[in-house]
């Protein structure tokens, strides 16, 4: 009796020992990963919390006024926001008969170091209206999808308090801005849509570039171009490198292939994400909007022609007074 009663004792003290061995590696274990939680769980409500500043990233470089970059006709001006904001805007007048371009610019942008745009824009005659977002260059306030949208139908609603028709205003979006773009002329009347390096939206862009971290599924800014713009009839231009290194042609073919209506996709070779203007796009952009848009068809090749003459004029001069400067033969 006395010794069934000692086994019994003893297998129940091993079986509490075991037991509070297994407790105690339980503990080791249950530290570092309630520790590994809490540090990744702090990591994503921070990266929540700043994801915008990954978004958006204004331009560090020095603005500079348009006066200083030889702009001619180009002025600033300060739309004020229902909300307080003031949204500094670049403007130019179209020259008589031509359309004007809304133009909704990219990351890395204080519109001063976009020159060689606004420069081809004032040659060819076009009006210009080129609002920068919150945030960006001199504007106040901070961005989001929702302040971009509000801040480019705020210079919408200046063009046309202006009376500019709605079929002359070109909404033209470049890379991030193509999303506010789609938006603009999904909810007004425009001319058409020139979509330069266009994404789906930035849930895809995200996954494709994060595909093993959900990140995709906390966006504060959706930018869903895909859906947006089903609701778009003006004509549509898409501009695409094969290159594209920061948003894949595919993107863009996408988009394309969820619009309606007249549409036309024009892919570039050797452009990269940042080379699309200055590779031969911006000629087929000009011939796209005079093919669909009524005062440049009347006016645009007219307005090149005159340019072309007055550089050809200006060149021709330049090496008169060069000649005339060289010293004759000894």
């Amino acid at each position: 009796m006395l010794a069934t009663e000692l086994r019994s004792d003893e297998a129940g003290l091993k079986t509490a020992r075991a037991v509070t061995l297994l407790g105690a590696l339980a503990a080791c274990l249950w530290m570092p990963a309630f520790w590994l939680f809490i540090v990744v769980y702090a990591l994503g409500v921070l990266l929540y919390l700043t994801q915008r500043c990954f978004i958006f990233r204004p331009t560090a470089r020095r603005y500079r006024l348009p006066a200083s970059l030889r702009l001619e006709g180009i002025r600033e001006i300060w739309l004020n926001s229902a909300d307080g904001e003031q949204i500094m805007s670049w403007q130019m007048r179209p020259q008589k008969g031509m359309p004007t371009l809304l133009y909704l610019h990219g990351n890395n942008c204080n519109l001063s170091n976009r020159l060689e745009r606004t420069s081809r824009f004032v040659c060819d005659g076009y009006g210009l209206m080129m609002p920068s977002f919150r945030g960006y260059g001199l504007s106040t306030g901070s961005p989001s999808e929702r302040n971009s949208v509000s801040d480019a139908l705020m210079a919408y609603e200046a063009l046309r308090q202006q009376n500019v028709a709605a079929k002359d205003i070109i909404v033209y979006g470049e890379s991030l801005g193509t999303g506010v773009a789609v938006q603009i002329a999904a909810l007004r009347e425009v001319g058409a849509l020139v979509l330069e390096a266009p994404y789906t939206s930035l849930a895809d862009l995200v996954r494709h570039r994060w595909r093993f971290i959900p990140a995709y599924k906390f966006l504060k800014d959706e930018f869903n171009s895909v859906e947006h713009i089903k609701k778009v009839t003006a004509p549509l231009l898409i501009v695409h490198s094969l290159e594209d290194e920061v948003i894949p042609i595919a993107f863009g073919r996408c988009l394309f292939e969820a619009a309606k209506g007249d549409k036309e996709f024009l892919r570039v070779r050797g452009a990269g994400h940042f080379g699309l203007f200055r590779s031969g796009g911006w000629p087929k952009i000009c011939a796209f909007i005079e093919n669909h848009v009524e005062s440049a068809r009347q006016h645009g090749e007219t307005i090149r022609k005159k340019e072309q003459i007055r550089r050809e004029a200006a060149q021709g001069n330049a090496s008169k007074l060069k000649n005339q400067a060289s010293p004759g033969p000894h």
